[in-house]
């Protein structure tokens, strides 16, 4: 039997895998499975907001220490609701790790959390695609990126794409059918935080009452040279009509981006973070700043979209975040 390095093996070896947030840049329903799934189809794309995973050897067991990062003003405490917890994706894809390899485990894993939970910014995904990530070159690679995929797809739905290392994808059935595209041309998103959460739970519960499914999918042409003209012109979010009618600021955050000049402009996932692009940094940043003053907006900043995803040990740089001047 092949012999996978264990944790004892590299003992000094510490890995560190930079997490890349997402935005939805279009989103249709396009059916209710059975089981309460919904089929989707979407274009992921990735964006340099990220939160860090480290993972070195550590006592047996699996122990993960939450820390926060850096946030705009506004955001809160948003690590304490995982201090404490074995039912986040971290801890979650760290026993799928070990149970898929048969390794037993030793290890210390760090998250440091600056993506803001209930937005639509994939955190908690991009955190369990990263420690897979993160595992796997700790312990010498014992499973193809395939096999990480379908893991990931156990875990969550945004999960695959991030497991992907493509910076841009686009994704039908769950979201874990994936066909990685080439990125847009370089742009800097302005993203704006409204203080209201949205529960995924309930927006799909909302989109179904407000749709007719089954709908054919019809989102998949002018891609294949992945410009923004084209992406506008299929702009898309199934779950914004719900949304915008319990939250009008979300709908006036949309507005202004539009009003700026913005690309593409839309809410991200099932909510609640608006995002727009803007081929001008300097727009995006007034942008993000005229956004500053909408009543019920808690954040804003800008983040830049990736033209390849970062990888083990890299660097990340960060958007840039403004406070709130109220």
């Amino acid at each position: 039997m092949t012999r996978h390095p264990s944790v004892e093996d590299g003992a000094r070896i510490r890995v560190s895998i930079p997490c890349p947030a997402k935005v939805n840049l279009f989103l249709c329903v396009l059916a209710r499975e059975d089981t309460g799934y919904h089929q989707i189809e979407t274009l992921f794309q990735a964006i340099g907001l990220y939160d860090r995973i480290e993972a070195q050897a550590g006592a047996p067991g699996i122990a993960l220490h939450v820390v926060p990062g850096e946030t705009g003003a506004g955001l809160g405490d948003i690590v304490s609701e995982l201090r404490g917890r074995d039912d986040n994706t971290v801890m979650t894809a760290a026993h799928a790790f070990y149970g898929a390899t048969r390794i037993a485990p030793a290890v210390s894993l760090v998250l440091t959390k600056s993506i803001p939970a209930g937005t639509g910014l994939g955190g908690a995904s991009t955190d369990a695609a990263g420690t897979l990530v993160a595992l796997n070159t700790l312990h010498g690679r014992p499973l193809e990126p395939d096999q990480l995929l379908e893991i990931g797809g156990t875990i969550g739905a945004d999960v695959p794409f991030f497991c992907t290392g493509s910076p841009t994808a686009l994704a039908w059935g769950r979201g874990d059918r994936l066909l990685t595209r080439p990125p847009p041309p370089a742009a800097t998103l302005a993203i704006i935080i409204p203080g209201d959460r949205i529960s995924t739970a309930d927006a799909y519960r909302e989109v179904a009452r407000n749709l007719s499914l089954p709908a054919a999918p019809r989102r998949l042409r002018g891609l294949a040279e992945g410009a923004w003209e084209d992406i506008a012109a299929l702009q898309a979010n199934d779950f914004e009509p719900g949304a915008f009618a319990r939250f009008p600021v979300l709908a006036e955050a949309r507005a202004l981006l539009e009003g700026e000049g913005a690309l593409v402009a839309r809410m991200t996932g099932s909510g609640s973070a608006i995002f727009g692009a803007f081929a001008d940094p300097g727009r995006a940043r007034h942008a993000a700043r005229r956004a500053e003053t909408i009543p019920g907006v808690v954040a804003s900043f800008t983040a830049p979209t990736l033209e390849a995803m970062p990888r083990a040990g890299q660097a990340a740089a960060r958007g840039k975040s403004f406070p709130i001047r109220r």
